[in-house]
């Protein structure tokens, strides 16, 4: 036997005592409080790693993130065992409920409220109510706990670079939440229940076991009952000669509770050279024996069988991996517990794992008497008390990629690989500007009605929407008629606002140049031949003079007076200005000429702008963008959060001038506690502006729904999107 299996089993050996109560049949007999625990004879350490997006990655991209998963166990120390396990666990309801659903607050909203909260529950616990977490058991034979806790400081930051190599996140548990994934898996159903304090528990003379262990334990030749529960424990028995790298995903994507675990034993290169060297001079001795036999025949032509060429082929490969291939001999042991509410439940669950191992080749066996030693080995306590080994190289053990899909969940739609809810809390992100891209009819306004519903119901934060289609105010007239204040912009109509208005702290540098670039951008729209340099002098120069005349009479500026102080100016260019200005001050659009005569102070504020026409739309963007910004501006000194929804967002940026207003808009808003949301079907507008390409870039939330083919690709590149990733938005 190879040496490092030999000083394995002698660390293992443990006298077998009976246990006596339930608490001795967990084999763990000391923990420290940062998480390190004794088992036999073995201190053992566990992290705790995200997951990240394997599957949907691209050919390339899988086979980079393989190579570095085979980097990470080529790093893992052949002096200690390493223990990779999957729990599959439900969602614990009450912890779920206080975190995501929204508290009633005893007005007429509730009615929306219960019902919301009820598409949400019904989201998390029918579709798929199971959270996938993953952890790293090390277990390592030392004198003490302060050599073990110094090995462990260096093992802990040597795996935590690996995996950030890999994207993956991983931290140390300690004691308290090391207990309580134990304590979730014996005690399932109860999992709210848990608490530990270590120092009440010294005081009071407690045993930590008291806290996780399970009412009782029963003990079956092929299953095990944990109190209620009923669970068994299976382990890889056969081995395909190619197994593919979805396998562990598939065996672990089962809406119960289950938790599988890859032992790994690495052995020191030498030593496994050694082995496979004498191996080969075995195999190549048979053949020369073989041979010299059919000569002492006269049998001089013999072909050498084809078993003995297979032997011999496989060992020289074996020993290529090993001296020049940087791969290293393992051996690996996989182990899965699977539970159930009743044993006929078990029984079938136990048959759709086994059929999904048949289906790979593979075959997946029941531990017979050894149900117990099962369950401990599966656990991430750091203990194997099965020998069911096989021989692997780091590629081939490397095939039980643990990775499957990233789960969007900040502690608070559906995960398309998953099917579990996909939670965003975008006040943690890194900016909270947002896109709902998607083709007309693929459920944008839907989206954005939705996110607008929860911010009523469950926020104090101001709602600014932007509703070229009027499709927003019935939605807000029905939840907020009372904190609402819906704007129906139309040419003659009565709602005005002014176009000139500006408070204290408007812009981003000056605010007279800001205001001046946003009357060009109004120019622009209107005038399509463009502002020549001429005209933004002239602009420039009299929205100063309009300012500093209004600030002296104490009245208010509006496009009125900026049009009669251009007409005053004595350049030709001035003439024409003031002639492009005529609509919207003397004519038939002079909603925006005039002083404001809309109660702008709302909560939410709704700007219909349906009524404009095509022609004037652009316009009517610019001027309620504007408003907004002036409302974000007076919430920000006051610290409140506003949240700003713009939807046929690729109209503005039809113009230069507007587009360059807009993009400054949108870093203010950013600044300014706002959080911008831009919804758009024409993507290519976007993507043929540089301004409005580099905001989506920049853009820490989007949602993508069906995209045209032409989008698809000008995406992917921008947001290095994979195809796969892609086909979720296809069709």
């Amino acid at each position: 036997m190879i040496k490092t299996l030999k000083n394995l089993f002698k660390q293992d050996k443990e006298r077998y005592t009976v246990p006596r109560k339930v608490q001795d049949v967990i084999p763990i007999r000391r923990i420290w409080k940062d998480g390190i625990f004794l088992t036999g004879g073995k201190f053992a350490k566990t992290y705790k790693f995200t997951d990240i997006n394997y599957l949907v990655a691209s050919r390339e991209d899988k086979e980079s993130m393989f190579l570095t998963y085979s980097e990470l166990l080529n790093s893992l120390d052949s002096g200690a065992t390493t223990k990779i396990t999957i729990n599959n666990r439900r969602l614990n309801k009450a912890n779920f409920e206080q975190s995501i659903l929204m508290p009633l607050r005893g007005d007429f909203r509730d009615e929306y409220r219960r019902e919301y909260n009820q598409m949400l529950l019904d989201k998390a616990t029918g579709a798929n109510g199971i959270v996938q977490e993953k952890y790293l058991t090390i277990s390592v034979v030392k004198k003490d706990i302060e050599e073990a806790r110094a090995y462990f400081a260096r093992v802990g930051a040597d795996l935590i670079s690996h995996f950030s190599a890999l994207g993956s996140k991983c931290t140390e548990l300690d004691a308290e939440e090391k207990l309580r994934v134990l304590h979730d898996f014996y005690r399932q159903g109860e999992e709210a229940a848990f608490h530990f304090d270590p120092q009440d528990m010294m005081k009071k003379g407690h045993d930590f076991r008291d806290y996780i262990c399970p009412d009782s334990i029963e003990k079956n030749s092929d299953y095990l009952k944990l109190g209620e529960k009923f669970c068994r424990v299976l382990f890889l028995k056969d081995y395909a000669s190619y197994i593919k790298d979805s396998m562990v995903t598939e065996l672990t994507d089962f809406n119960r509770n289950m938790m599988l675990s890859i032992d790994v034993v690495p052995v020191p290169t030498d030593e496994a050279v050694r082995e496979v060297e004498n191996r080969l001079l075995g195999v190549e001795t048979n053949i020369t024996n073989w041979q010299r036999r059919q000569n002492a025949n006269n049998n001089f032509s013999a072909v050498i069988p084809y078993d003995m060429e297979l032997q011999r082929k496989e060992s020289k490969e074996f020993l290529d991996d090993l001296t020049t291939r940087d791969q290293r001999m393992m051996f690996g042991l996989i182990t899965m517990v699977l539970c159930a509410d009743s044993k006929e439940q078990l029984d079938s669950d136990t048959e759709a794992v086994l059929s999904v191992a048949r289906k790979h080749m593979c075959q997946l066996a029941t531990l017979k008497f050894q149900q117990l030693d099962g369950l401990n080995t599966v656990l991430p306590i750091g203990v194997r008390k099965i020998n069911a080994f096989r021989t692997l190289t780091t590629e081939s053990l490397a095939v039980f990629i643990p990775f499957k899909v990233q789960e969007i969940r900040d502690s608070g739609g559906e995960n398309a690989i998953s099917h579990n809810l996909i939670m965003c809390n975008k006040a943690n992100l890194l900016n909270q500007s947002a896109f709902l891209l998607g083709v007309p009819g693929s459920g944008k306004s839907f989206c954005a009605k939705e996110l607008i519903t929860f911010l009523i119901l469950n926020t104090d934060d101001d709602i600014l929407i932007c509703d070229p289609e009027g499709e927003f105010a019935p939605l807000v007239q029905a939840l907020g008629g009372d904190i609402s204040t819906i704007i129906r912009m139309a040419a003659g109509g009565k709602d005005r606002l002014n176009a000139m208005y500006m408070v204290d702290g408007y812009g981003e540098n000056n605010p007279i140049v800001e205001k001046s670039q946003f009357v060009m951008s109004l120019v622009e729209q209107i005038d399509k031949n463009g502002v020549g340099p001429q005209q933004k002098s002239i602009i420039d120069r009299c929205t100063a003079l309009v300012y500093q005349e209004a600030q002296q009479k104490g009245t208010v500026a509006t496009l009125c007076d900026l049009r009669d102080k251009i007409l005053e100016q004595p350049e030709d260019k001035a003439k024409e200005i003031a002639l492009s200005l005529e609509l919207f001050t003397k004519g038939s659009l002079d909603i925006f000429g005039h002083e404001s005569t809309v109660d702008l102070d709302k909560r939410i504020v709704v700007f219909d702008i349906r009524s404009l026409g095509a022609q004037l739309k652009p316009t009517g963007l610019l001027v309620i963008t504007d408003t907004i910004l002036n409302r974000v501006t007076l919430n920000w000194k006051k610290g409140k959060r506003t949240h700003v929804f713009i939807d046929e967002f690729h109209v503005v940026f039809e113009n230069e001038q507007s587009g360059i207003f807009f993009n400054s808009a949108w870093r203010q808003f950013r600044k300014r506690g706002a959080y911008p949301t831009a919804i758009t079907q024409n993507v290519e507008y976007l993507l043929d502006s540089v301004q409005a390409s580099t905001m989506l870039s920049n853009s820490e939330f989007v949602v993508m729904l069906n995209q045209a083919a032409s989008d698809r690709a000008k995406l992917g590149k921008l947001l290095n999107i994979s195809d796969e990733q892609m086909s979720y938005v296809t069709n």
